[in-house]
């Protein structure tokens, strides 16, 4: 008895072709997974970048320059420093052809030079990262992760360029880092790897775990300890850094900011307006007063000189915030009572509460008990700082 046993035909060389189609390292890696965990941790699924609005599309202040920058926050997420005997200015910039990745992007400008810092002078640009955004680094155990830190720039003057990555619990835990402008007013991609350190401690709450700095120009917060983790006084960048404050001609232009675990960079990720607008709301809001239209809450006279209100709410505050001193206007049915330079005390903030309650102290002629609404006056702007 003959059995036949036929196949269909194979074309070994096609075969062959298929072989030598390039996988790459991360095919290769998904291909080895195990399972749609481990899938999933190598494709990057999910929000990863650790930066709040890094492509600068959220500007609550609504100024779009801020001019002769000395100390202070700017722009939603960003913290400008300069002490030199120059000046300094920083814009949020839409251009023509759009930078990668981002259509807008920080520009800050040199408006007045120091070329002789002296040991507490510095300029920098910084950012920091809350506990709950950073815990996936799992820094500060033997599960710790490296990071990649990524950014767009295109400076007008070429060389070298620094920063540094600083723990938040005060032990001054340092990790240096360069990037070089090739060529001038061109945008270059710089990505860096971050070595995620298994010592120390990283804080997973609400509290800072982590400060990014841009040095732009120092002479004292520097070293040569680039690329690894070290202990000591609080640096700023490398010794290698460019001065920026050497001419009025300079710009330092950055968009397209992430952090991220694992090693290499990934496509920048864009959460779309609302979600970043939400995002930034959990650290800074603010109600815009015009004349006294504007209710900032509803109340209730307490005594005949207090009017504890409720203010709404975009998002919980990250913490209880730092409230700036307003005109206002309490309303009874009977009443009005004005206040001119006063700053409202908090006397209840919720973590998961998207109402904060503020006291105005100091009116007059209230009635206890009575109903009142608090307003701003003189198209004064209430603002509302939880940021680290």
């Amino acid at each position: 008895m003959v059995i036949r046993v036929s196949k269909p035909e194979i074309n070994l060389r096609e075969k062959l072709s298929q072989l030598e189609l390039p996988v790459g390292p991360y095919g290769s890696s998904l291909m080895r997974s195990d399972d749609k965990m481990e899938a999933a941790k190598i494709v990057g699924v999910g929000r990863k970048n650790m930066i709040r609005n890094g492509n600068f599309i959220v500007n609550q202040k609504g100024t779009t320059t801020f001019s002769n920058v000395s100390s202070g926050r700017i722009f939603d997420g960003y913290y400008l420093h300069d002490s030199s005997n120059g000046s300094i200015s920083a814009t949020i910039t839409q251009a023509t052809p759009y930078p990668p990745e981002c259509s807008q992007y920080l520009e800050i400008a040199c408006t007045g030079t120091d070329n002789n810092l002296t040991s507490t002078q510095y300029v920098s640009l910084s950012c920091s990262i809350e506990g709950y955004h950073f815990q996936q680094a799992m820094w500060g155990t033997r599960h710790a992760k490296d990071l990649t830190l990524s950014f767009y720039h295109k400076h007008t003057r070429p060389g070298v360029y620094s920063g540094c990555f600083r723990d938040a619990g005060g032990s001054d835990y340092n990790y240096i880092f360069e990037y070089t402008q090739e060529q001038a007013d061109t945008w270059e991609l710089a990505e860096i790897q971050v070595i995620g350190p298994t010592l120390n401690a990283w804080p997973t709450d609400n509290g800072k775990a982590l400060n990014l700095n841009w040095s732009l120009a120092d002479e004292s917060h520097v070293s040569d300890n680039i690329n690894k983790w070290f202990a000591g006084a609080y640096y700023h960048g490398s010794t290698r850094q460019i001065n920026f404050m050497t001419s009025t001609d300079n710009r330092f232009r950055i968009t397209a900011i992430q952090l991220e675990v694992g090693k290499g960079k990934t496509p920048f990720d864009d959460i779309g307006y609302e979600a970043m607008l939400a995002w930034c709301q959990r650290y800074y809001q603010q109600i815009v007063g015009h004349s006294d239209m504007v209710c900032v809450g509803p109340g209730r006279c307490n005594g005949t000189t207090n009017v504890p209100f409720s203010v709404p709410l975009s998002v919980p505050l990250r913490a209880s915030p730092t409230i700036n001193s307003c005109n206002f206007a309490a309303f009874t049915a009977t009443n009005q009572a004005n206040i001119s330079n006063h700053t409202p005390a908090v006397t209840k903030w919720d973590a998961t509460n998207n109402v904060l309650t503020l006291q105005v102290s100091g009116l007059s002629g209230m009635t206890n008990a009575r109903a009142a609404n608090m307003f701003l006056n003189s198209s004064h702007t209430l603002s509302m700082s939880a940021e680290l």
